[in-house]
């Protein structure tokens, strides 16, 4: 007899060999392969997975994709709307609105009119996020109350801006 070492994976195909003999089931090549991942290094499914296939493994099973691809909504708006409409407007998203806060009724007056091709854009670049509407808000009225023995006045006007 040779005294050569035992290949440690010739002892489990041979148990595989006897249940797969004795059960009455054939198992498939794939399955035996899928279950004889190495332990030693560099064996067969210890290779390193990259990053980004991790992270998007992450997103889709937890189920992450709608809220990243709001909140890329918010971070891309200067690219959407361009850089003027942008530094004149602030989105906020709650679930499938999208609300667009304007510095004056100007600039609201003209999103509202221009709210179908912005809407038609968030659903060509985003569209997992789940936004359906566009909501477009003027500036707050400045309250004129000042207390219980105020005049009332003749209501809000425009911000002249």
């Amino acid at each position: 007899m040779s005294d050569s070492p035992v290949n440690p994976n010739e002892a489990i195909r041979f148990f595989e060999h006897l249940v797969e003999i004795f059960s009455g089931r054939k198992r498939r090549r794939n399955a035996l392969a899928a279950e004889q991942k190495g332990s030693l290094p560099f064996e067969k499914g210890r290779d390193p997975k990259s990053i980004g296939s991790i992270v998007s493994r992450t997103i889709s099973e937890r189920g992450w994709a709608p809220y990243l691809s709001r909140e890329s909504v918010i971070d891309q708006w200067e690219e959407i709307v361009g850089i003027d409409v942008a530094a004149h407007t602030v989105p906020e998203i709650d679930e499938d609105l999208i609300t667009v806060r304007c510095d004056s009724s100007a600039w609201a007056t003209n999103l509202r009119i221009m709210r179908h091709e912005i809407l038609a854009e968030l659903l060509a670049r985003f569209p997992h996020s789940g936004i359906e509407k566009i909501s477009v808000v003027g500036p707050g009225v400045p309250n004129k109350i000042r207390g219980p023995r105020s005049v009332k006045w003749r209501g809000p006007r425009d911000t002249y801006g």
